[in-house]
């Protein structure tokens, strides 16, 4: 008894100093998060909260800032999460729970409760505070987000891939005039100099790569004008020979530099346009007689504007002209780029009908007004709710490439390949079993994008021409079901891939075999022996030609892309084989159902079976014993034909019958 006493007072001793330890050590990565999360050090103060949270789950402090740490540097899917559990613990938490959680639903692109969060916090606060404005703000680009992502431009956009982008912001893409170089501005650790920003965050430097191939580009390499503080990549102009740099060097100025042997100057500041305040970036056209430039030195509220100067016959500089208020607004306008032929312009904005964040806007000159036209968003899903900036064109082909902060990213900003998302022209040939044309005038063809095509994918039906051709334009990047229809009647369905083109009038052969069925004659069975089916004209019906139908052999049915069900000209030719059945009673039949490779291994399993027990449920319901059907499923492990081919699926989308003779 004295012994278990004595042993149960240390175990609640232990308990007591696990218990104080552990509380003590909460207190440190409290402490050590808190510092760096005042700072705004998200990155840092990250690991202090969520270690809280591995020994103590119901922290609600640790779990706020988690979410708000990961908000702004880590996952927005979890900072959403994180934020929603301290909800759902105590809805009443503090009052900027709702303004974080308005900002976390934005930015998980859940507009309508996002406004129900904004709303909530503005009730919380006075309508003088600066927050208060803030949030119209923000409430106003949800309006604009739902229109945009509701209605997406045809574009495709591409990540650079792990080898250029990194967990830390990737942004600034430079490329040379043969888009071989690659230069781009990155905060990731620097081995050479692994310096800090106050925020926490490696200081900017610049990185270039060369290209491999059209989707590979070698390591990056850090470039040689770093200096110990934030360097940005600008532009490369004047045929590669001069280069546009970032540098912090007095509250944010832009320098130049000339290559020279190989090796590039000591940069030069632009003193026609750095001034004590922020130069955030600039653009010079490609007859070098117009700089562009951000800035935010004639602003009382510190917002950047885009301004312009011209050069002189003399060589010199003119004076720096803002753009009109048509470009820009009261919030930041950043990064212009304009096109080859100098008629466009594409710049980044807080303001105008952003989604939120930075958006990359379009605008293009007016001769006859001599002045920019209003904005144009470029829409979702270039844009998104949070920053979209640092757009260029490709020098060689219709793509481009900018910088945005996006879910599906490797960490911070990213840098993106974008392309136009041209329509293709299909043309199309229809031929038999014998790969001739189809001679027949009663055909047409439909098309129909599949579940997953994008939203302005459109169905189109055309007629086939009597020499079994035809044509329609389908919009490129998205997949379609092909129809093929003897007047009314569907005798043919098929998927077309139409792969991405950015290129204009372009054209895509696509042939479709339309399936041959064999098909027993009308006549009935008379004997059977020695495997044999014979067959023999009814006598009490008009004569027809006798056909010897052995044992085993196999009719074959065809289904349409994603289809089961009995179409009416298999049930013509399954109601023949009835009546065969109906006359020999010890003869039973297999059905194979199979599928081509379009699907999963699951999918086509399932899919082939109810092929096969479609067929059987139409013979039973006309009177066979079900003990006389065997079905079995395939799937896709026994095609008959090729895949990779429109013409091959079809034929392996079947079911398969075999009749048997227990005699």
């Amino acid at each position: 008894m004295k012994i278990s006493s004595i042993f149960f007072s240390v175990s609640l001793l232990c308990l007591f100093f696990s218990m104080r330890s552990q509380a003590q050590n909460t207190k440190v990565l409290k402490r050590q998060g808190e510092k760096c999360y005042r700072k705004e050090q998200y990155r840092n103060a990250y690991p202090f909260f969520d270690q809280i949270l591995k020994t103590d789950t119901a922290n609600l402090n640790a779990l706020y800032k988690r979410g708000v740490c990961n908000l702004h540097r880590f996952s927005k899917d979890q900072a959403l999460k994180d934020l929603q559990h301290v909800y759902a613990i105590d809805s009443t938490y503090n009052k900027y729970l709702y303004f974080w959680l308005g900002r976390a639903n934005h930015l998980n692109y859940n507009f309508e409760k996002a406004e129900y969060f904004y709303s909530r916090f503005q009730k919380e606060i006075s309508k003088k505070k600066v927050q208060f404005k803030e949030v119209e703000r923000y409430k106003y680009q949800l309006t604009c987000a739902a229109k945009y992502v509701s209605n997406p431009s045809d574009y495709f956009i591409r990540n650079l891939g792990s080898t250029i982008n990194s967990s830390f912001s990737d942004h600034s893409p430079v490329l040379s005039l043969t888009d071989t170089l690659l230069l781009f501005t990155s905060r990731r650790t620097n081995a050479k100099d692994p310096k800090e920003e106050y925020d926490g965050e490696p200081f900017e430097d610049i990185f270039y790569s060369t290209k491999i191939d059209s989707i590979h580009w070698t390591e990056p390499v850090s470039f040689q004008l770093n200096t110990t503080g934030h360097d940005a990549s600008i532009q490369l102009y004047d045929n590669d020979n001069k280069i546009f740099i970032y540098s912090y060097l007095h509250g944010g100025d832009i320098y130049t530099s000339t290559k020279e042997n190989g090796t590039w100057s000591t940069p030069q500041s632009l003193e026609e346009i750095n001034t004590v305040d922020f130069e955030a970036d600039a653009f010079i056209t490609p007859d070098g007689k117009t700089l562009y430039y951000a800035t935010n030195h004639f602003k009382k509220n510190g917002d950047l504007d885009i301004y312009y100067l011209t050069k002189n016959d003399d060589g010199t500089w003119s004076k720096p002209t803002a753009l009109s208020s048509v470009i820009n607004t009261n919030e930041d306008e950043d990064a212009p780029y304009i096109s080859a032929d100098g008629l466009t312009m594409y710049f980044s904005s807080r303001g105008h009908t952003s989604m939120g964040g930075y958006d990359i806007f379009k605008s293009t000159w007016d001769g006859a007004s001599n002045n920019w036209s209003k904005p144009v968003n470029l829409g979702y899903p270039v844009n998104t709710p949070d920053d979209d900036l640092y757009f260029i064109m490709s020098h060689t082909s219709p793509k481009a490439y900018f910088s945005s902060y996006r879910t599906e990213g490797y960490g911070e900003k990213d840098i993106y390949e974008m392309s136009s998302i041209e329509s293709v022209m299909i043309d199309g040939l229809l031929v038999d079993g014998n790969k001739l044309p189809v001679n027949q005038s009663t055909l047409s063809v439909r098309i129909q994008p599949t579940a997953s095509a994008s939203k302005n994918a459109q169905s189109k039906d055309v007629e086939v021409q009597k020499d079994g051709t035809f044509s329609l334009s389908a919009l490129s990047s998205n997949s379609y079901i092909v129809s093929v229809f003897d007047g009314k009647e569907l005798i043919l369905q098929d998927t077309v891939d139409v792969p991405l083109s950015s290129v204009v009038g372009k054209h895509q052969m696509y042939t479709c075999v339309l399936p041959t069925k064999q098909q027993p004659d009308s006549s009935v069975v008379d004997t059977v022996a020695n495997n044999t089916i014979i067959a023999r004209a009814d006598s009490t019906k008009t004569s027809k030609t006798s056909t010897v139908v052995k044992n085993s052999e196999s009719y074959i049915y065809y289904f349409a892309l994603n289809v089961s069900d009995v179409s009416t000209s298999n049930k013509a030719d399954l109601n023949k084989i009835i009546e065969v059945l109906n006359e020999n009673p010890a003869v039973k039949i297999v059905l194979s159902g199979h599928a081509d490779a379009s699907g999963t291994v699951a999918i086509n399993t399932i899919i082939s079976l109810r092929r096969a027990n479609s067929i059987k449920n139409y013979i039973v319901s006309k009177g066979i014993s079900a003990a006389r059907i065997t079905v079995e499923s395939f799937g896709s492990s026994k095609p008959v034909a090729s895949n990779d081919t429109a013409a091959g699926r079809a034929k392996n989308r079947r079911v398969e019958l075999k009749v048997q003779s227990t005699e």
